[in-house]
């Protein structure tokens, strides 16, 4: 069908011009078929994040956990030296969450550093007793027994 001007008669024989007439319709479906014509964008890739490199997060919970949680993972895959900076960055970004000294108390005994371990597990635990929350003073229990139990076994 050949281009119809706005202000020439419709070509559907209303008699009204083009632009009052399917000027509207004929757009919509020629905007739907360009849609249809283009193919559709892939979905951005998904990328896991690898050791020590996180998507931004804009939660700090949600951050603090991403640093907490990431290193445990490179402690268990003996990655000791960057667990060690990813827990200087949570002491560093966040000095009043216990999660940096909690995490370095494992790093330290996963190293064969008991003294260490011990030390950190006792500043998490002063820091869960500085909460006001029963469930942080059970953790504080729980880290100070944690450090205990470290200088008992250790000569």
């Amino acid at each position: 069908m050949a281009n119809v001007g706005r202000n020439q008669p419709c070509p559907c024989g209303s008699g009204k011009k083009y632009k009052q007439c399917c000027l509207a319709t004929d757009e919509a479906a020629a905007a739907a078929a360009r849609e249809q014509q283009q193919p559709a964008a892939p979905p951005p890739p998904i990328r896991a994040p690898r050791f020590g490199r996180w998507p931004v997060v804009d939660d700090p919970s949600a951050r603090i956990d991403q640093l907490s949680n990431s290193t445990i993972d490179l402690i268990h895959a003996g990655k000791f030296d960057e667990a060690e900076r990813i827990c200087q960055r949570l002491l560093d970004e966040y000095p009043e969450v216990l999660d940096g000294h909690m995490r370095l108390g494992q790093l330290f005994r996963a190293r064969g550093e008991p003294k260490k371990a011990a030390e950190h597990l006792r500043l998490a635990a002063a820091i869960a007793f500085a909460d006001a929350d029963d469930d942080a003073s059970e953790l504080g229990l729980s880290l100070a027994a944690e450090a205990d139990s470290i200088d008992l076994t250790t000569p």
